[in-house]
């Protein structure tokens, strides 16, 4: 763990982060550092002289009118804590199973809400699991027991505990934690993961448990059906014999009724929870409550039995995960390839389909009208118009592409036009003039989609001019959405993390060529630095520097460091 170059890849994964520059309960942030201070950091830890700083608890409000609490940790706190975050990682990423998603490599809401739109056809019951502030109420004493299963290096079970004990912040005066990972800490959705890996393993045994039959009986309707279509077709009727066809493919081949069948599918995304049931609603309801016994008798938490429902999907849909899925029959075709050949088969019954929520529509909509129509946004008004195009067309970016796995995505349609609206409302506002005016600047069609257009000359690429644009994305359904990743605000710097080692590592000033105390300038916007340089005729050699390289961070001495923050 104390490995110099684990140190170093732990701050280029965090030094991108915009809360790197965000301070905890001391002044320290990610600005200024340095292979010094990661030397330093790595002596404390070898010599067990480091100590863990109490976070800073800052209230934020939700949607329901409450207050959530964020904790804030320290910069040299955060860097350890993915130090610890990457080491446990290797411990126990391979033993997580694949119905675990949240806040793991290459998992997401996306890879949890495809399992269960791909593998849970034909579930009528959902057991929507809901447990009391998980991440604040895990027993420390449950944490470091289980950890304590694999990690058998006792200077990482000791850091942790301390980690745990570290305590908050609040109105100036420390609290102590007794139970709960580190509020904000960087490491605490692992530390919950490991925790309720151990319901994951329980739950698998559970599903092997209850699994039964090889498949379901037919269903007597269906068969009877498909007796009748086929004498009507021997007969000549066919008329009766296509009547019959299509009502055959709307029912389920399967008794659903047919108790020598059961099956339980299982998924989990951090404490969110869902079980899907082939079953009674009796084992559906003692299943509950046995979830809700192991995860008191051995985890220590407890199962909101009023929040913990139990819905029959082919009456009511499921939220989970900013989603609703549902249960459906539908006379949709789907065509295989057997031997080389297309070969048609019957319609889906009973599929799983994921839908867009109505209040979401509704929530996003509000955001961008009043009375129903379009209002302009104040904390847009002082940005370029190449900067609000762009501004609302990554927000509209982002919504698509998280909802774009349902069926009924072409509702967000409503959306886009009333994001259009007020960004031609704000844009008028900015200019005092006419939203009319402004559609005949900006106004364009691509694929055949209204969009607003803004083009910007690029310095660093002539032939590539930047453009901003909003509209204009085809509604599809996607089976695979894209990583938002790739929507990255065009005005942020895109070098990768590995040139940012390499800089530091380079162990020279890249104002003044130094190669004395070198450490590294962080700022939050490149946007922010040339508003408030605009008017300076004669710009400063760092701002010059970070401008023409479109960085937010720059290598430097101490004493060029001393002077960017003193204006020189």
């Amino acid at each position: 763990m104390l490995d110099v170059d684990l140190f170093v890849a732990a701050y280029t994964e965090l030094a991108p982060n915009k809360g790197s520059l965000t301070k905890g309960t001391t002044p320290e942030t990610v600005d200024g550092m340095s292979m010094e201070k990661i030397e330093r950091l790595i002596q404390s830890l070898r010599d067990k002289t480091f100590r863990w700083h109490p976070v800073r608890r800052h209230l934020i409000p939700k949607k329901n009118g409450k207050m959530r609490q964020l904790g804030i940790p320290n910069w040299s706190d955060k860097l350890v804590q993915q130090v610890l975050k990457m080491v446990l990682e290797s411990y126990y990423e391979p033993i997580f199973i694949e119905s675990s998603h949240g806040f793991r490599p290459d998992k997401s809401c996306h890879t949890a809400l495809v399992e269960i739109s791909k593998y849970w056809r034909g579930m009528k019951w959902v057991i929507e699991g809901d447990i009391k502030g998980c991440f604040d109420n895990i027993p420390h004493d449950v944490i470091l027991k289980l950890l304590g299963k694999r990690i058998k290096d006792n200077q990482i079970l000791k850091l942790i505990k301390h980690m745990l004990k570290a305590g908050y912040m609040e109105n100036g005066k420390r609290q102590d934690s007794y139970s709960g990972t580190p509020q904000g800490g960087i490491v605490s959705p692992l530390l919950a993961n490991i925790v309720l890996h151990e319901l994951d393993v329980w739950m698998i045994e559970k599903i092997n448990q209850l699994r039964k039959g090889k498949e379901r009986k037919a269903n007597a309707e269906w068969r009877n059906a498909g007796y009748r279509q086929q004498q009507a077709f021997k007969n000549g009727d066919t008329k009766l014999g296509i009547k019959l066809r299509n009502k055959r493919q709307q029912l389920p081949s399967g008794d659903s009724q047919d108790e020598g069948y059961r099956r339980v599918r299982y998924v989990r995304y951090a404490d969110d929870f869902v079980v899907g049931v082939i079953g009674s609603k009796e084992l559906t309801e003692q299943l509950r409550d046995e979830i809700q016994e192991f995860l008191k008798e051995t985890l220590g938490l407890d199962l909101s039995k009023e929040k913990t429902l139990i819905t029959n999907l082919k009456n009511k849909r499921v939220r989970f995960l900013g989603y609703e899925f549902g249960s459906i029959n539908t006379d949709v075709k789907v065509n295989q390839v057997y031997k080389g050949q297309i070969v048609k088969k019957r319609s889906l019954t009973n599929a799983i389909q994921l839908y867009v929520p109505r209040d979401v529509i509704e929530e996003w909509e509000k955001r961008m009208q009043r009375n129903g129509k379009p209002i302009h946004r104040n904390q847009f008004l002082r940005l370029s118009d190449f900067e609000i195009i762009h501004a609302y067309g990554s927000e509209w970016r982002g919504l698509y592409n998280y909802y774009s796995l349902a069926m009924n995505v072409h509702a967000l349609r409503r959306v886009e036009w009333a994001m259009l609206q007020s960004c031609q409302k704000t844009l008028a506002g900015k200019h005092k003039t006419t939203t009319k005016k402004i559609r005949n600047k900006y106004e364009s069609s691509h694929d055949g989609k209204t969009c607003l257009v803004c083009t910007v000359d690029n310095p660093q690429n002539p032939n590539k001019p930047l453009q901003a644009m909003l509209g204009g994305i085809p509604l599809r359904v996607k089976k695979i959405p894209m990583d938002f990743a790739v929507d990255r605000k065009v005005l942020e710097p895109k070098y990768g993390r590995v040139e940012l080692t390499q800089r530091l590592l380079a162990n020279e000033c890249e104002i003044c060529g130094s190669k004395e105390k070198i450490q590294v300038h962080h700022i939050k916007s490149i946007r922010k630095v040339k508003q408030n340089t605009r008017s300076t005729e004669q710009k400063p050699v760092w701002v010059e520097n970070m401008l023409a390289r479109r960085r937010n961070t720059l290598v430097v001495c101490r004493k060029c460091h001393i002077d960017i923050h003193y204006g020189h």
